[in-house]
């Protein structure tokens, strides 16, 4: 049995990469790690024989070279650059796969590789088998299907969500929640005006209403924006209560609403605004199971609130608002078939 333990940002790649070591004969699954001192500290604690860790993992070569100088551990770094190698003593590199569309036969593919290298990196072939592994298809992971997008946004929300929500077309699958800092005389100009020029069915969120597909709802001005379940349906429901970091609306408010009614249903965007509102949301979801997306700083007009949330380690992708929207319609079709 090869003792692994696995390293990734997602929270969703995590899972995967759970489910898929958990039932595969010849792996014994020690755990996964989201950070660099997580990894640090398992490897020591556990004296893994195979360590694979995505190459997105802050200080990874440092943590993986302190690492290497007290374990015997193999190191297998998940690349998503193919251009971008490690080479100091013990590590290989292969491309990293899509986890999150990732069939049983293309699992299969991908832990023969896992194990490939392995055995010729250490010379362990009298100690472990070099046939196929077998795994028991019938428990194979199938993430939930995302239910709904959340939006978090505030300084240039008006013009980003514009082109965001014009990216994902009138035919969009999922009910769409947003909360966006504004003042109290701009929010239902903002929401006409989306109307007008996108075409789109959007609304200020009433209280009590259903939670439709196809429905854009907004957090009106000085109301936070949840959601709450009752016989399987999903309700609005706004709350007055304290302000969050002095903002009513809040991303936080909404996001942590969202995980505990969705769970790893929610599919979560933070974009451009000042100050950190979202990050606290972002990670309630990530450990809900759910997937989050940060608006890179190239396009930002304040690169404020995504790079809190990436600095806390609770954005799975960060992208340029042009490739959001294509990026989201991607993910959706996936995990909604």
């Amino acid at each position: 049995m090869i003792k692994v333990i696995t390293a990734d940002s997602s929270a969703v790649v995590r899972s995967v990469e759970k489910q898929i070591f958990s039932i595969t004969q010849d792996f014994e699954f020690l755990g996964s790690v989201g950070d660099a001192s997580s990894l640090l500290e398992k490897s020591k604690t556990c004296h893994p024989d195979l360590i694979i860790s995505s190459n997105d993992i802050l200080d990874l070569n440092k943590t993986l070279k302190e690492i290497s100088q007290t374990e015997k551990s193999q190191i297998i770094i998940l690349d998503n650059n193919s251009s971008e190698k490690n080479s100091f003593l013990g590590v290989s590199n292969m491309e990293k796969p899509d986890f999150i569309s990732m069939s049983p036969k293309k699992m299969e593919d991908f832990v023969h590789s896992i194990k490939t290298l392995y055995i010729l990196s250490s010379n362990k072939q009298g100690e472990v088998g070099f046939n196929k592994f077998s795994y028991d298809s019938s428990v194979f992971f199938k993430p939930k299907p995302f239910e709904v997008l959340l939006i978090g946004v505030s300084t240039g929300g008006p013009k980003t969500l514009q082109s965001l929500l014009e990216s994902l077309g009138k035919d969009f699958p999922l009910p769409i929640l947003i909360t966006q800092h504004i003042d109290s005389t701009f929010d239902k100009n903002m929401v006409s005006w989306l109307n007008k020029t996108l075409k789109i069915s959007a609304s200020l969120a009433e209280q009590g209403e259903v939670v439709k597909k196809g429905h854009v709802y907004f957090a009106p001005a000085d109301c936070h924006l949840t959601v709450k379940k009752l016989d399987n349906q999903v309700y609005i429901k706004l709350d007055k209560s304290e302000p969050i970091n002095f903002l009513r609306p809040a991303v936080d408010k909404m996001f942590s609403s969202a995980a505990e009614v969705y769970k790893q249903g929610c599919l979560a965007v933070l974009l451009t605004g000042m100050g950190s509102d979202g990050t606290v949301g972002c990670e309630k979801i990530k450990k809900a199971g759910g997937f989050t997306i940060g608006e890179s700083e190239e396009t930002c007009v304040i690169f404020g609130m995504p790079k809190s949330a990436l600095e806390a380690g609770v954005i799975d992708e960060m992208l340029p608002l042009y490739e959001i929207g294509k990026r989201v319609k991607e993910i959706t079709q996936r995990r909604c078939k």
